[in-house]
């Protein structure tokens, strides 16, 4: 710990609050999904057009609801514990979710390839580096489709129109577009939380006359070139890049590489730090023992967490954590709070110093420096943004907080400025969720006629955030709401999906039709989270994200939707909850109409 430290902490504190004071009062901070209404959205640029093939009508024992990462981790894991007759219903052309639809160039995962790639082990995947990218993670994601066999039981471009619960027979009755029902007796809700993309509510969106597009709908016929690069389409062009988060930052040096002019359009500097990528050392990765990937998840996830045990990652996230949680005596653990400010302040001036070093136009370098605490809004890691400003082709437009004016036929407006550009990039991310009012694509109605998105819209409830009271034999996996959250967001779905499985593989076994829980249940989870609720004091004073809700203290911001008790604990919690399958929270019964079919291998 710095004895004097070599800043002022009063001014930080006080620029911190003017720099969050500017975004909440300057611009419209609103959004709109696009779905629906821009074309791109409503086609499947990756694949052709979906094969003529009968309707399907059939009875399963678990239907899940996409062939992301959690429905990949749910039809894995069934298929451990036994349950073989299962069906998974993809939109898009193939598996893989976000890594399916995010093809944008410079496409790469922020977490280290062997944590969040998952069944390394089952498969034999190497992955060449230690921080994938996009079409590696993509092959991977085929790569257990093929190994598990799980091709044979999807149908891809297919979307769900409904789900209904069947009381009478214990079923859930998925129908789709093509025709199809599905007789489930469980299902497995998968659907990510990056699964809506979200546009910003800029006046005269509709007007522009030149090319806009998302980046989860990447037109390469439109830009040339690769996820790894060359658009070689874009020689000549003047495009606008909107957002500066973990997207943007990404695509940002490939359009410097090849258009002619690439604007940056910032409403809040991200805080960037190098990756540091490498290529794996495969002859260190080969001599890992049984087990080791699940171990390598959880040492990540006690280190972030502040735990005291050894540091097998070492790498940005991991030294950050080290860094923040580090109490070398009593005295300090006493000020635990003013310990933790002073450890994060030297980590946000050593990012602000590293902006200086590598940007060489002092007036961007400024308008580059994040003012919030690291965890205010998730760290970005990149080794070629930052250089990216150096280039002649990039100009950085910085509305210090208000975002883009609006936008006409022919460009932006940013700062009363107009430019003139050829092509909008919409780098702004996703909505959070997919089953409420704003992100829900189809119904599911459970017990007596009631409707998911209309309790989600009422205030999320739910037991563990997995199930929730009124939906029999139906299990979210990869849902964070009520639920454990890290930056890893695998190690949180590998355990959900098991959890799952667990419940299923014992109702089928035992010959019980419905597995639900209680309004108890539902109770007592909320003063759990109510308990474990996390401080609000840190986030409030954060700059706006979406952590804290944009800023919007009217409604429950997203750090406090998750368990506060934390990963490990939660995990302990949901194990012990379905081994003692206390009476009064958790209820297997059987239907005395209907016959008991036992699929469980």
């Amino acid at each position: 710990m710095t004895n004097q430290p070599l800043y002022d902490a009063a001014a930080l504190k006080k620029k911190y609050q003017e720099e969050k004071n500017k975004r909440l009062e300057r611009g419209n901070r609103s959004t709109l999904n696009p779905v629906g209404q821009f074309h791109e959205f409503d086609q499947d640029p990756f694949a052709g057009p979906a094969p003529v093939r009968d309707a399907i009508c059939e009875d399963v024992d678990m239907l899940v609801t996409g062939g992301g990462m959690g429905g990949l981790l749910a039809s894995v894991f069934a298929k451990k514990y036994g349950i073989t007759n299962i069906r998974i219903i993809e939109e898009a052309g193939d598996f893989g979710g976000a890594w399916y639809w995010n093809r944008y160039p410079g496409v790469r995962c922020d977490v280290e390839s062997y944590i969040y790639l998952p069944f390394l082990e089952d498969v034999g995947t190497v992955p060449p580096e230690r921080y994938s990218s996009g079409p590696e993670i993509f092959k991977h994601c085929q790569a257990i489709g093929r190994h598990f066999g799980l091709y044979e039981n999807s149908v891809f471009q297919t979307k769900i129109s409904s789900a209904e619960w069947d009381e009478a027979s214990a079923r859930w009755i998925v129908k789709t577009n093509r025709g199809d029902e599905f007789r489930a007796r469980f299902m497995a809700g998968t659907s990510g939380f990056l699964h809506t993309p979200k546009y910003p509510n800029i006046p005269g969106l509709n007007t522009f006359k030149g090319k806009m597009f998302h980046p989860s709908r990447w037109d390469y016929d439109y830009t040339g070139g690769t996820p790894e690069g060359d658009l070689v389409g874009l020689a000549g062009k003047r495009v606008a890049l909107i957002g500066n988060g973990a997207t943007g930052i990404q695509i940002l040096p490939h359009l410097a590489k090849t258009a002619e002019k690439a604007y940056l359009v910032q409403r809040t500097p991200g805080a960037v730090d190098a990756r540091n990528n490498q290529p794996t050392d495969v002859e260190w990765f080969k001599n890992q023992a049984p087990g080791w990937q699940l171990h390598r998840q959880g040492n990540f996830t006690d280190i972030i967490a502040g735990t005291p045990v050894q540091d097998e990652i070492n790498d940005c996230w991991t030294r950050a954590a080290k860094k923040l949680f580090e109490i070398t005596s009593q005295a300090e653990l006493e000020n635990f709070a003013a310990v933790y400010q002073q450890h994060d302040f030297e980590l946000m001036e050593r990012l602000r110093s590293r902006i200086d070093e590598v940007v060489q136009d002092e007036k961007t370098a400024a308008q580059l420096k994040p003012w919030y605490n690291l965890f205010c809004k998730r760290p970005l890691y990149s080794d070629d943004y930052l250089e990216a400003f150096n280039m002649p082709s990039v100009s950085l437009l910085d509305t210090d907080g208000r975002g883009v004016d609006a936008i006409d036929e022919t460009g932006i407006i940013v700062n009363g400025q107009h430019y003139e550009v050829d092509c909008i990039i919409m780098a702004s991310g996703f909505q959070y969720g997919a089953y409420g009012p704003d992100t829900a694509t189809y119904p599911i109605i459970g017990k007596n006629g009631r409707r998911m998105a209309d309790e989600w819209a009422q205030g999320f409830k739910s037991v563990h955030g997995l199930w929730m009271e009124g939906f029999p034999n139906f299990q979210f996996v990869g849902n964070l709401f009520q639920a454990a959250a890290s930056f890893n967001y695998m190690h949180i779905a590998q355990e959900q999906a098991e959890h799952a499985a667990d419940l299923f593989s014992t109702a089928l076994r035992n010959g019980e039709d419905v597995v639900e829980v209680t309004e108890t249940a539902v109770k007592n989870w909320s003063a759990k989270m109510a308990s474990k609720a996390s401080s609000q004091e840190f986030f409030d004073e954060c700059t706006p994200g979406y952590f804290n809700n944009e800023g919007d203290t009217s409604q429950i911001p997203f750090y406090q939707r998750a368990y506060g008790g934390g990963v490990r604990e939660y995990f302990s919690l949901i194990r012990d909850w379905r081994a003692s399958a206390k009476e009064d929270e958790l209820v297997f019964r059987k239907l005395d109409n209907i016959g008991s079919k036992q699929s469980v291998a």
